[in-house]
């Protein structure tokens, strides 16, 4: 009973720590954050209303970002909490790997996941490793 209880105890935290995703970082003072809204978007959608094919589809695409989030930082412990979570992205069956490269030691790994007709409804790009020694995540989410 005891491992049971044990068992579905961490299964939870587990489910817990992957359902608020990266948005606990947002809270830390040694990261470094950058958060764009859907009302931000919408405004670039806004701005010119003769534009051509090609304009009309990137406004559409804008139209359907929900956020764009990007977090970096230089600590260690926050830069191995980034890779965990992005590893248990990789690992749930909603998202798939797009790519993964590996430089010298500096990795980049894309992941996203797909909706209704193969449509990107989340993208998250991990970059581990740059010059100065910098984790940085971005979090792109679409409708």
């Amino acid at each position: 009973m005891k491992n049971l209880i044990l068992v579905a105890t961490f299964a939870l935290l587990s489910a817990s720590t992957f359902g608020q995703s990266f948005d606990k970082l947002e809270k830390n003072d040694n990261v470094t954050k950058l958060v764009l809204s859907k009302s931000l978007f919408s405004l670039i959608s806004k701005a010119d209303k003769e534009m051509s094919t090609e304009d009309k589809k990137v406004v559409d695409f804008f139209n359907r970002i929900k956020s764009l989030k990007m977090y970096a930082t230089t600590d260690h412990s926050l830069r191995s909490e980034m890779k965990s979570i992005t590893k248990k992205f990789r690992k749930s069956k909603e998202f798939e790997e797009l790519m993964r490269v590996n430089d010298n030691g500096k990795e980049v790994e894309f992941l996203v996941k797909n909706g209704k007709n193969d449509e990107i409804k989340e993208l998250i790009m991990f970059i581990e490793g740059s010059d100065k020694n910098e984790s940085v995540v971005f979090q792109l989410s679409l409708s």
